[in-house]
């Protein structure tokens, strides 16, 4: 629609204004513009009510002019005004980034927000990562917006290492829930692909084939004739997801020199179902059984479930019959057999658990009867990214464990069951572990009621010793946050020692097991309970924030507690302050008293009081600080005062 006869009807309307009513029905340019607007009187009613009010004006019988001029300039200056554009003459550019047209999503998000994230994904400097980090915790729908997710593919070659990984891993993840989402960046991860590049071109490849796998296998493929360094050592790995790379793989085992690369080619090549593959394994195996076993662990195969099983049950009979001694060589081996059964299931992995279980302490103790032995047998196990070494029995029963948790793990429920019949106790985080995974509540309750509860002369006494095997079996089941909770569990790859992670929705928890965890007054086992808080639901809330804060007040150091109380909206603090230092038996700081006061639940008066008995402690002596204590905490207490 031509606006023009609307401006200048507005104009001749100032004029006449300016000039005075007196002269205004003479205006014959006004009278002019009036005519012009008439032929839009039938699109709206607003032009309708523009052309009525500027006709009375030109009337010579019009009783109140002027009010009627005011009106008539106020609604067509308000119509302009919705009307209004902004242009400015440049040269039209294309957008820097043109996505998938199934992915065209845009947040709307302040400017302020958008321009602060991407410049933290797209540049270094201190606090980014935080920022980064914190923002995908409280808002990760921005994440999904197409400008952001260009700016994390372009993170993914950060400076900062753990900010590039971070990014990374939420790639994928979103990848996985989305297809949408996914091929919305693919063509990002591969524009501009360099094979010769560096951490950042590797980590393209890793995000690519954890989403796409055999889908992008013509990427892997076309990239690795002229890759170098960690980018080959990546696509190298990603062919693991076509059996069409069998002979490939078979080949680069031969061939590459890279340590890595070579590593990698046999870890793939674990991944396949061809005879020559596992001939290939079997091979090896009966040259070099650690070496071969170790490239098996990721392994899913029933060829892999075999052969590792073959090569355990043989070194343990072997060391049955004294044919081999527990030294170093025999320990890496019975290690790396235990780790590669995680994620592998059928008979022969039973029997392997079952003859390790038979074995039971036997082994921990077997090298102190070697000379010069300076060890019992223990074993190195990778978790959470780093090492530690616990004894052959308690690596049995926690690989069954995290067996159980993988998705081929409820095949083994009834072993765990078996060997929990027949051993106890030890087992017993196993077979809970089973239990929550078929998901029913009530035999949870009556497998933990029985494990806890021993029956006597005078009734039923609460065996308080068991609660750190309570807290194992317990741990790994946590609220989702939407009323819910799930089985969450841990492990860390032998590929490249990331650690990968395991989720489950499982059933409520019986009511009657919070009741059970409480009786146990245990810290390991609180802290179950306070993974267990559903903020939502009051009634819970105001039972645990009750128990919470009773034990909070006997336990020396109740730090650990704050938190839960603070998610349970728990309104008093009173004496948790005065627990805390008056059991602290050295000299405290004033940050350390700032920290604490932070971390107390209640609302801002109560904080204020439990603060003020402090700052008396602090004056009496009973308190021994250095520092600004008093000032800290003055401040602190008006800071209180004030909110409340």
């Amino acid at each position: 629609m031509d606006l023009t006869p609307v401006y200048e009807l507005r104009e001749r309307l100032k004029t006449g204004a300016v000039a005075g009513t007196g002269l205004i029905a003479e205006d014959f340019r006004l009278k002019r513009a009036v005519e012009a607007v008439k032929p839009l009187e039938k699109a709206s009613p607003v032009f309708a009510k523009i052309v009525q009010l500027s006709t009375q004006v030109l009337e010579e019988n019009c009783e109140d002019r002027a009010g009627t001029l005011l009106e008539a300039l106020t609604l067509v200056d308000a119509l302009l005004c919705t009307q209004g554009v902004v242009e400015e003459e440049r040269e039209i550019k294309p957008l820097a980034v043109c996505l998938d047209k199934r992915e065209t999503y845009v947040a709307n998000v302040p400017y302020s927000v958008l321009s602060t994230l991407l410049d933290a994904l797209q540049h270094s400097g201190g606090g980014r990562y935080s920022y980064v980090v914190n923002l995908r915790k409280e808002q990760p729908e921005l994440f999904n917006d197409y400008r952001v997710r260009a700016a994390m593919v372009d993170a993914l070659g950060a400076s900062y290492a753990e900010l590039a990984e971070a990014v990374a891993g939420w790639l994928i993840a979103d990848g996985l829930q989305s297809e949408t989402a996914f091929s919305g960046i693919r063509f990002l991860l591969e524009r501009d692909f360099d094979p010769k590049g560096k951490k950042e071109m590797a980590r393209r490849v890793q995000v690519m084939e954890n989403v796409a796998g055999a889908k992008a296998n013509d990427f892997y493929v076309s990239q690795l004739a002229k890759a170098k360094k960690e980018v080959r050592t990546a696509l190298i790995y990603a062919l693991r997801h076509s059996q069409e790379n069998e002979d490939m793989l078979l080949s680069l085992c031969q061939t590459e020199t890279a340590g890595n690369n070579k590593k990698m080619a046999y870890y793939a090549l674990a991944w396949m179902e061809g005879e020559r593959t596992w001939a290939f394994f079997r091979e090896l195996a009966a040259e070099k059984p650690l070496e071969a076993v170790t490239y098996l662990e990721e392994s899913g195969r029933p060829e892999a479930a075999k052969l590792v099983s073959g090569v355990f049950l043989q070194a343990l009979d072997d060391w049955r019959r004294g044919k081999r001694k527990p030294d170093n060589e025999l320990e890496s081996l019975f290690n790396a057999c235990l780790l590669a059964l995680s994620g592998k299931c059928g008979a022969e992995i039973c029997e392997c658990y079952r003859q390790a279980a038979a074995v039971r302490t036997i082994l921990d103790n077997a090298r102190k009867v070697e000379k010069n032995a300076t060890s019992a047998m223990l074993f190195f196990r990778p978790e959470h990214l780093s090492y530690s070494r616990i004894p052959f029995s308690s690596e049995v029963q926690e690989s069954l464990r995290l067996n159980l948790l993988r998705q081929q793990g409820k095949e083994l429920a009834p072993l765990a069951k078996e060997l929990y019949q027949t051993y106890g106790e030890p087992y017993f985080p196993a077979v809970m572990a089973a239990v929550l995974r078929e998901g029913d509540g009530a035999e949870c309750l009556k497998l933990l009621q029985d494990f806890v509860e021993e029956k006597g002369l005078f009734g039923k006494r609460l065996r308080k010793e068991r609660a750190s095997a309570v807290w194992k079996a317990l741990s790994a089941v946590q609220a989702d946050g939407a009323g819910g909770y799930v089985l969450q569990a841990s492990y860390a790859s032998p590929v490249d020692l990331q650690k990968r992670s395991i989720r489950y929705a499982i059933r409520a928890i019986p009511e009657e097991m919070f009741g059970i965890l409480m009786q146990l007054e245990n810290t390991a086992t609180d802290m179950v309970l306070a993974a267990w808080l559903q903020p939502d639901n009051e009634a819970l809330c105001r039972r645990l924030a009750s128990y919470f804060y009773i034990r909070a007040q006997k336990e020396p150091d109740n730090r650990p507690y704050l938190a839960p109380l603070r998610k349970c909206r728990a309104q008093s603090c009173k004496g948790l302050a005065v627990h805390y230092f008056r059991n602290i038996k050295r000299t405290v700081g004033a940050g350390e008293i700032k920290s604490y006061m932070e971390q107390l639940p209640g609302s801002a008066a109560a904080k204020a009081e439990e603060a003020g008995q402090v700052l008396l402690m602090l004056q009496k002596g009973i308190i021994k600080g250095w520092g600004n204590c008093a000032a800290t905490l003055e401040a602190y207490i008006q800071e209180q005062k004030a909110q409340a």
